[in-house]
């Protein structure tokens, strides 16, 4: 089915009604009371799936009608899409899905790697047993999903894994600068490694490994392996400079 471009007065920009946007399939209408949510996750969905490609404009009184929602909830769910960097508003032409270059992951990467190290260090102090097990529930359906080729599954739960051990370090504002930092770069990475149709079985093998370092709890080993974890993620040839 067709989406009909979406027109950008969300998040305040604009964009020209005769931009046709053509995900794989259509929006469905939100009819929870948290409007707002909603729409958020629908789009969040639509975005780290696919159905809403590399950018891809959105126009919000579009969005609103597909949703059978007013304009305001979908304004709301793109400043929050906004924040987690998974769409980007220009002045004058409207927001779009993020897209990203080669050299843009490269460079959060590389910010990645240090915030993930301070993450890894400060969890270790902090492990519970019911933290513990969260990672290994993560690592188990990562294995599950990559039985079943399921990239976009395999990123949900390797992002999940991460996001157990950001919020065990106790830290807040790491937490959510890593949440802001990587949402992007997951959706979009995932999707370029699907389009190419990258193996996923190295994923489990280095959360594994990941997992039992922090366990560890020596400071050299989770260095190690996290520096290691960031330094073998591949950037798919399909992404451009």
């Amino acid at each position: 089915m067709e989406l009909a471009g979406m027109s950008g007065a969300s998040n305040c920009g604009s964009a020209s009604s005769s931009i046709i946007a053509v995900p794989t399939k259509e929006l469905n209408p939100i009819r929870t009371l948290s409007k707002s949510r909603g729409v958020f996750e629908e789009l969040r969905q639509a975005i780290c799936s696919g159905d809403l490609a590399p950018g891809t404009p959105l126009r919000e009184a579009h969005i609103a009608k597909q949703l059978n929602v007013s304009q305001v909830p979908v304004r709301e769910a793109l400043l929050q899409l906004e924040h987690l960097g998974l769409v980007v508003r220009v002045q004058d032409r409207g927001t779009t899905v993020t897209k990203l270059t080669r050299r843009e992951i490269q460079q959060m990467m590389e910010v990645r790697r240090h915030l993930e190290v301070m993450a890894f260090h400060l969890a270790a102090e902090h492990l519970t047993d019911d933290v513990v097990l969260e990672l290994k529930r993560h690592l188990r359906r990562m294995q599950e999903m990559v039985a079943d080729g399921d990239h976009f599954a395999v990123a949900e739960e390797d992002f999940a894994f991460h996001r157990t051990v950001w919020r065990a370090s106790g830290n807040e504002v790491l937490e959510q600068t890593l949440e802001r930092l990587c949402v992007a770069m997951y959706a979009f990475v995932s999707l370029k490694r699907a389009a190419a149709g990258e193996t996923l079985k190295s994923a489990v093998k280095s959360h594994r490994k990941l997992l039992e370092d922090l366990l560890s709890r020596d400071e050299k080993r989770i260095t190690a392996a996290v520096n290691e974890h960031i330094s073998s993620t591949t950037i798919p040839d399909t992404v451009a400079d």
